[in-house]
């Protein structure tokens, strides 16, 4: 008679940890569902266009064809700053290479005469933007900065680096993303 009720707990208890195991299951492809809707959403072919601080209109559009390498930075920022030197050497070095540099500001104490007058004196030879955190919705998540984006020549997102960068992750991210 107390066989009976022993096996009776095994085969709840059994029950119990496949019915565990079902609901983690559950809640892991659920994520990678999401991981893959969001993953496509962020392969899609990107819009955004302002225009820079000298006054230009730029379009993603219109760089279609090439890389461009989009970077989140201020100038109240120390990462930023020690990035942005060779962020410019890499722009000057690979403009003639179908790659592309654009600076994305997030000041928002400073003019655009102001950013003007930084990347002047800071030698940044591509595009600066002012730009607002609505402005980089387009991107998705950008947790801090400075963060870089890397656009294909197809117009889609393919890469993002939290934190400073140097050419060699530029170039590597690039390559990584033919």
């Amino acid at each position: 008679m107390l066989v009976q009720p022993l096996l009776w707990m095994k085969f709840s208890q059994t029950v119990l940890m496949v019915i565990k195991k079902a609901q983690r299951w559950t809640l892991w492809f659920g994520a990678f569902l999401m991981m893959g809707a969001a993953m496509s959403a962020f392969a899609a072919p990107l819009e955004f266009s302002k225009q820079d601080v000298n006054g230009k209109m730029h379009t993603l559009t219109a760089e279609r064809g090439n890389y461009v390498v989009i970077n989140i930075w201020a100038t109240w920022c120390p990462p930023c700053r020690k990035e942005l030197p060779e962020l410019a050497e890499f722009a000057r070095e690979h403009e003639k290479d179908h790659i592309k540099v654009w600076g994305l500001s997030v000041d928002t104490n400073q003019s655009e005469g102001e950013l003007s007058l930084f990347a002047e004196e800071n030698h940044l030879a591509y595009p600066i933007f002012k730009t607002s955190p609505n402005e980089l919705a387009v991107f998705g998540n950008v947790p801090g900065i400075p963060t870089t984006f890397l656009i294909n020549p197809k117009g889609e997102l393919v890469a993002r680096h939290v934190g400073a960068i140097t050419t060699g992750q530029l170039m590597q991210m690039i390559k990584n993303n033919p």
